[in-house]
Order: structure tokens, then sequence, then C-alpha cells
């Protein structure tokens, strides 16, 4: 903007010159246009400014982690008029650490309804939300510059990935005992999920492949689960704060989703507790399938973390049977359970431990 002012001025100066030097109507016309300009400039942007609509939206539901997510922009011109461009500023934050970025970018003003993307990426997984900032533009002269505040709310829910690490703890932890059992000839109906061992078919997931089974055959038999789980079962998740709370609470989220989707993938019902601080209450809800899931990751992605082990303490006061069983999720500084029960550590950073 420095610079068209600058312009203006020389263009303004040269024309006063000439008009003096030469003095006829010609420079003086000019000069009047030229004096003119701006008052234009100025009245015909604001006309399109003041009719100018700008939105934004997220058309994902969710994506994975570490994937772009794609933001896009509207932008609604009335007019018949263009504009040199608008600037837009706006904020995007992960709700779940939490942590935030802004940004800006420009868009240039056709008439009619245009539509652009633009590119944002998460890092962790969580919530990312979309908030309004400033928005402001020039006129055609770049003279004048208009500013009014923008808003918009957007967001979209970033899933963690799986880990095929956790996964195999689950599967292992729930089918124990599987090969003494099919090569004694014993049924595994109540020692285990896994209702028979069967050969492999296309189509069938590599985490079902039972290797020492299979070596023992030369063939590649897979694990058929039964529908019903003779457990209660419960995966209990701690949002607790640690030293390095950002990366403490990706991998939280990580190896419990991808405890789940173990769960799920073996048919087997299931439940969520948590702790949410943002509330002050101790939460439950029974998870059958994928989109249960995700409604349990948006919520425990809306709530606060904390000091302490909160979930752990409200869990422990509940009554329980012999039938139940939780596998809790927390960091490796929790001690308050027996060594024998630890079911592994996911990335040095999250403990599953068995509690029964």
């Amino acid at each position: 903007m420095p610079r068209s002012r600058d312009e203006y001025f020389t263009i303004t100066v040269v024309s006063i010159a000439l008009f003096i030097f030469f003095h006829n109507f010609f420079f003086f016309y000019l000069l009047l246009v030229v004096a003119a300009l701006p008052f234009i400039s100025y009245f015909v942007s604001r006309y399109v400014w003041n009719r100018l609509e700008v939105t934004a939206a997220i058309p994902l539901y969710n994506v994975g982690e570490n994937n772009d997510i794609p933001v896009e922009f509207t932008v609604h011109n009335p007019t018949f008029l263009p504009l040199p461009g608008v600037r837009i500023q706006f904020t995007a934050d992960n709700r779940f650490y939490p942590n935030e970025e802004k940004q800006e970018m420009s868009l240039p003003i056709r008439k009619g309804t245009n539509k652009y993307t633009w590119n944002i990426k998460s890092v962790y997984s969580g919530y990312v939300g979309l908030h309004g900032g400033k928005m402001r533009a020039q006129d055609f002269m770049g003279l004048f510059v208009f500013k009014r505040d923008w808003e918009c709310d957007a967001g979209v829910s970033v899933i963690p990935g799986r880990s095929e690490v956790i996964m195999n703890i689950i599967e292992t932890t729930l089918t124990e005992g599987d090969e003494h059992d099919y090569d004694s000839g014993l049924s595994t109906e109540n020692v285990s999920q896994v209702k028979e061992f069967r050969l492999y078919r296309p189509g069938d997931r590599m985490q079902r492949v039972n290797w020492k089974i299979s070596a023992r055959h030369d063939e590649i038999y897979v694990k058929e689960f039964e529908l019903e789980y003779s457990r209660n079962l419960t995966l209990l998740v701690e949002l607790r704060k640690d030293s390095d709370e950002v990366g403490f609470l990706n991998e939280l989220i990580t190896a419990f989703y991808s405890a789940a989707c173990q769960l799920i993938d073996m048919e087997i019902r299931f439940s969520v507790q948590w702790f949410n601080s943002s509330l002050g209450a101790f939460q439950s809800q029974n998870v059958e399938e994928a989109d249960g899931l995700n409604d349990v990751l948006q919520q425990l992605y809306m709530s606060d973390s904390y000091n302490g082990y909160l979930a752990y303490e409200h869990y422990k006061e509940l009554p329980h049977g012999r039938n139940d069983m939780a596998i809790y999720f927390t960091s490796p500084s929790f001690s308050d359970y027996n060594p024998d029960n630890k079911l592994g550590t996911f990335r040095e950073s999250v403990d599953l431990i068995c509690l029964l």
C-alpha cells in the first residue's frame, strides 16, 4: 500500500506540473480525473466490500493422523465488480492438547461465488478447530484499507493411527492358551474367545494369523472368534498430565484407539470409562462398533487433562464382579498395581495394566 500511495502522489505532482507548464484544458481535465480517482476507487470498493461474504468449512467429518485437512473457503461477491483480493486471518488449534497456530491467506475477489481450498496439517490426533480473526482488503488503487472481524467455527476430528503392537497385545491377552487347547483337541469356547482355527482365506486380517499353529501344519491358519465374550471388559483411560503432556496424550489416545479397534475386529463388546475434568464427572459408554468408538473419541477430545490418577480412583470405588476385567491406559509413573498384571508398554510412554 505505501508504494501505491507513492505512485499516486507522483502522478498527482506530474499532473499539476504539466497543467502549470502547458496551461491548457487537456491537462486541467487530466488533473481533475487524477483528483477524483481516489474518491471513485474508495466508494466503489466500499460498495463491493459491504456486500462481500467469506465463509469457511471443513468438508470431512474426520481425517487420519498426519494427513492434510482441507479447508474450503467460499467467497461470494454479488456485485459485478472484482476487488484486488482479501486477506483472511484465522487460528487453527487442537482442543485436546491444547495448541494453536495463527495463519493468514489471500483470496482473489471475482464476481459471483468462487471456492478455494487451503490445507492445514495436524501432527497429533485430537479435535482441530478453525476460528476466525480479521478480514481486510484494499480498494482498486491500493490507497485505502477496509477491515472487519471475520467469524468462523469449523472443526474436524483427527483419528489416531493403529498400532500393531497394541493390537497384538490385546489379542494375545484375550486368547492366551489357544495353541495348547487346539493341539490337545479341547474346546476353546470358555478358555478364550477363539471359536476355531481355520485355513487362511483372501481378505483375512494378518493380525488373526496364528504363526505357531501355521508352522506346525505348513499352512496358514487364522483365528475365528466367538461373537460373545464371557467377561465384562472395560477400557479405562487416564487423561493425566505428564511431563511431556502433548506427547503422552497423543501416545495414550493411539494406544487406546488401537486396542478398541482390535476389540471391534474381534467382535467383542466393551465399555470405555474416563474422568471428564471439564464436567467433574466419571463417564462410561458402551461400544459395539466403529461409530460408537468415534463418538467416544469426540468426548475424550473435549475433555481436559488433569493431575493425578482420577480415572483409576473413581474406577476402584465402583463395585466389580468376578467376571469384570479392565485394561488401564496410564503413564509408567503409575505404581499402584501388581507388576504381574502389566500387559506391556507402548513407546515408553503408556502402560497397559490389567485390572481384575
